[in-house]
C-alpha cells in the first residue's frame, strides 16, 4: 500500500500538471508536419529519459531546469521575429510579445507551465517526482512545437545559424 500525503495545493499542483501535459501533447500533435526528410520523433530522447530519471531526486529542480527548454525555444523564436532586439527592454515584456505571436493552443500551454514553473521556484509548493515527470514531459512536447512552428516560419535558419 502507497501512502498520499499532499496538502490541496500539491494535489492541485499535480493535477495542473497532468492537464499541461494533456495539453502539450495536443499542442505538439498539431504543429507535427513531417516532411520527406524528417520523420516525427516516436522515441524520447536520451536527454529527456535522463531528465525524467533526475526528477525522481530533485522533482524541484528538474522543473525550474525544465523551463530552461521552453525559455530557449522562446528566445530563438523572438530572434527569429525580430522581437529581442533590445538589450535593455524588460524580459517580461519581450516574453509577452514572444509568446504572443505563438498559435493559442501553444500559448496557453506556455503560460500555464510558466505558472507551474513559478509556483515552485517561490516555494509554494513542493512537487512530487510524478508531477515533475510529467512537467518535463510536457516541456519536452510544448518546446517541439515551438520548434515546429519555428520551422513553418518564412524566416526560419536552422538553431546552429541563430
Amino acid at each position: 500500500m502507497k501512502k498520499f500525503k499532499a496538502g490541496p495545493v500539491e494535489a492541485e499542483f499535480e493535477l495542473a500538471t497532468k492537464q499541461a501535459l494533456a495539453e502539450a501533447s495536443e499542442a505538439r500533435t498539431s504543429t507535427q508536419t513531417p516532411t520527406a526528410t524528417e520523420a516525427p520523433v516516436e522515441k524520447p530522447s536520451q536527454k529527456i529519459v535522463t531528465e525524467l530519471l533526475n526528477a525522481r531526486a530533485n522533482p524541484s529542480g528538474a522543473i525550474l531546469q525544465g523551463w530552461g527548454s521552453i525559455d530557449g525555444e522562446l528566445f530563438r523564436l523572438g530572434l527569429q521575429l525580430g522581437l529581442c532586439d533590445d538589450p535593455l527592454e524588460n524580459t517580461g515584456k519581450v516574453y509577452s510579445k514572444i509568446v504572443e505571436k505563438l498559435p493559442p493552443e501553444i500559448a496557453t500551454v506556455v503560460r500555464s507551465l510558466r505558472e507551474l514553473r513559478n509556483q515552485v521556484a517561490h516555494v509554494k509548493v513542493i512537487p512530487t517526482a510524478e508531477a515533475a515527470q510529467d512537467y518535463l514531459a510536457a516541456v519536452e512536447n510544448v518546446s517541439e512545437a515551438i520548434l515546429a512552428y519555428r520551422r513553418g516560419l518564412p524566416s526560419y535558419k536552422s538553431d546552429s545559424k541563430i
